[in-house]
Formats: C-alpha cells, structure tokens, sequence
C-alpha cells in the first residue's frame, strides 16, 4: 500500500521497551529490526546449502512505491547479483554487530553482518492487475528485473473451478467485452473470482446472478467506460447486461442474438426485449 516503505521490507528503526534479554527497560528505545523481507531471506540462507527453495510472493506488487521499498535491493535482486558475490550495504548495515563467527547460528551471528545479499535460492513473485492505473507508475528498472506471464480470465476461471451457469455467463460477458460493439481489450475480461461464493467456491446454478451483476459487476464495467459518452456507455451497458444474461452479442442495428451459448432448450424468452 502506498504508506509502505525501506523499513517495513528491508530494515529500520523501531521503538521498544525491552532489551534483548526480554527485560522491561525503564526509558523507550530504538532499535534496528529486520524488515519482512530481509528476514525472510535470513530464513532462506540457512537453507541455502540443503536445496531447499523459498518463495516470497508479493501480492499486488504495484499498489507500492517499489523505488521507496526496495531501496538498493533493486539490484540485490537481479539474478547477476545474487548470492554473496552481490554483497551490498544496506541504509542500517552500520547497526549490525560484526562479531560472531562463520557459522551464524553460533552466538546468534547475522548472516548479514557484513552486507545483505539476496539469496540464490529465494523466488520472489509479485502480481498485478495490468488495467490499474498505477502500473503506469511502476519502475522500468524494476520491470527488467521480472519475467512476465499472462493469467487470463480464462485460466482463472479453469483454475477456480467456475462450471455450469457461472461459466456460461462469464464467458458470454468476456466475449462481449472484446467484441466490436464493446471494443475492450481482454485485459478487461472479467475473472474467476467474481464467481466465487463462500468459502471460495463457485457459484452454484441456484445463485440470484442478477445480484451479482447489480452489485459486482455492473459498477465495475460502468468504470471501465468512464470517459465515453453518455448515450455511448449507457448503449454498451445495456448490451453488456444482455450478454451476461441471456449469453447473447447484438448487432447494431437489430435487436437479434447473432450468438447464443445457451445450452439447446434453455433460450431464454425475449419477447419482452
């Protein structure tokens, strides 16, 4: 979120009222204190050498400031930096005790007491949503730094298990969205996670959908053709309400379905339409 920052990911100073011991100190003090991820990795490097894998997942990576968080980690996590030979100082190193032997679980050492270094073992994913406006912000620097791979509606639909009417709807919406008459681009499909219930499971054929587009989904797609005209998105919005309910695309002209995924027995009356 944008209020985090360097010393709730790497390390920072902290207010407490006891020494290391655990005893109650009679004044406050500020102490230096691994971040999330710094003391991750400190988890990762004991590990190192055993073959063991440790994977920090980001979730929303780009909600953050990533220039403010990572700090000089933006290069302690290229893979051509990584392990000790990419060795950095940290904005605190000069706060971490120096004593100690190799072997860090004697006396307590810090394996990174003579810099920070991202271990080889460690994988760190982070996810988006590529329609937020604040991808726009994110750090070229930091793009380089990441494969990208595409999780479609679709793939969260498989995934997520969504079957039955769930399915059938969702996926007449999202073939709506990128049709002509809407002309989104796929990023904007919708996906598997609208149809989820609870405990996380799919909706069931029972579900009240028309709840589901009058509070989820319907606000959510008016966003997304802020900006058009008024007559334009309230066109495309009648047209997306149709697909999501009855499975149909409509041409420009006449009201008729040129597409229906209803199963065979199941069209809907529209002679109301």
């Amino acid at each position: 979120h944008p209020s985090y920052d360097y010393t709730d990911f790497v390390e920072g100073l902290r207010p407490t009222d006891k020494d290391s011991n655990g005893k109650k100190l009679d004044t406050m003090q500020f102490v230096r204190k691994n971040g999330v991820f710094k003391e991750f990795c400190k988890d990762a490097v004991k590990e190192e050498n055993k073959g063991k894998d440790f994977i920090f997942l980001i979730d929303e990576i780009n909600r953050g400031d990533l220039s403010k968080i990572f700090g000089e980690l933006f290069y302690a996590i290229d893979p051509g930096y990584r392990g000790e030979k990419g060795k950095i100082d940290t904005q605190y190193q000069n706060l971490i005790p120096k004593d100690g032997n190799k072997d860090f679980d004697e006396n307590n050492a810090d394996p990174f007491r003579h810099g920070f270094y991202v271990p080889k073992n460690v994988y760190i994913i982070g996810t988006m949503n590529d329609i937020d406006r604040s991808v726009e912000s994110m750090d070229f620097a930091m793009r380089r730094r990441f494969q990208f791979i595409e999780v479609t509606a679709e793939d969260s639909a498989k995934n997520m298990n969504i079957e039955g009417e769930a399915q059938k709807r969702m996926g007449a919406l999202n073939e709506c969205i990128v049709s002509d008459k809407i002309d989104l681009s796929s990023a904007f499909q919708i996906g598997g996670s609208y149809f989820l219930g609870k405990d996380d499971k799919p909706l069931p054929d029972t579900y009240n959908f028309e709840n589901l587009w009058k509070y989820r989904l319907e606000g959510l797609l008016r966003e997304y053709l802020r900006g058009e005209e008024e007559h334009s998105a309230k066109e495309k919005m009648e047209i997306l309400e149709k697909a999501f309910n009855f499975g149909y695309l409509f041409k420009d002209t006449e009201q008729e379905p040129i597409q229906n995924i209803q199963n065979e027995g199941n069209t809907p009356d529209n002679s109301n339409e």
